[in-house]
């Protein structure tokens, strides 16, 4: 008996000891805003597909923290920030400018437009949609591959993702970049420009990318 109680015990430990869970202490799920509300393409009720850029939104009280009902990520790392990649994605908003995912229709291509990523020295980055914030997280460089690779561990798991930054343009003005399916939701590679911004952009400033958005 006293070895069951004992075994009872360390399961209740292990259990409330571990990683924390999304659902710790937040908004439930249900009660949460999504992207489809404001950035989805026409033909978003249609569609079969629906993008990784479509996802519930973190309580706005809680955006920025590292446990939402909608996922959590993993501990800080300080960024090299000795590295031109590390250096250029802390001057900047990055925002995409093209898209291109083999399963998606051209009109959710061209709503996938304004998503962005603003990245801090300590190792964390807030990330959004036009004029939004939709989620925060933390981001890793590593430099082991023949391109470096750039982490996002987002609080909201189906934004995680790692990023191969294939190419700067001559100005650092933009990057090439391409999503790979060993992080984050599986899916398809996703090939997208990252252009530089020093605000949030707007619907305004690419009114005359892709015919319109």
């Amino acid at each position: 008996m006293k070895n069951l109680l004992f075994l009872f015990a360390l399961c209740l430990c292990v259990v409330s000891c571990g990683d924390p869970k999304p659902n710790d202490g937040t908004t439930p799920i249900d009660e949460l805003e999504s992207t489809k509300d404001f950035v989805a393409s026409p033909d978003q009720d249609t569609a079969r597909h629906i993008p990784l850029y479509i996802h519930k939104i973190p309580a706005e009280s809680e955006i920025d923290n590292q446990v939402t009902a909608l996922g959590a990520f993993g501990q800080l790392i300080e960024p090299p920030m000795e590295r031109l990649e590390a250096q250029a994605l802390c001057k900047s908003y990055w925002v995409v400018e093209g898209y291109a995912d083999s399963r998606a229709s051209r009109p959710q291509k061209v709503a996938a437009t304004g998503q962005w990523i603003q990245c801090f020295p300590n190792g964390t980055f807030r990330g959004g949609h036009w004029d939004r914030q939709t989620h925060a997280g933390a981001w890793y460089l590593t430099y082991n591959e023949k391109f470096p690779l750039l982490q996002l561990d987002s609080n909201v798991d189906r934004m995680d993702a790692i990023w191969e930054i294939q190419g700067f343009s001559g100005d650092q003005a933009s990057m090439a970049v391409v999503r790979r399916n060993t992080f984050g939701p599986h899916h398809n590679a996703i090939s997208a420009k990252w252009i530089e911004l020093y605000d949030r952009p707007t619907r305004e400033q690419f009114k005359n990318v892709h015919q319109g958005l």
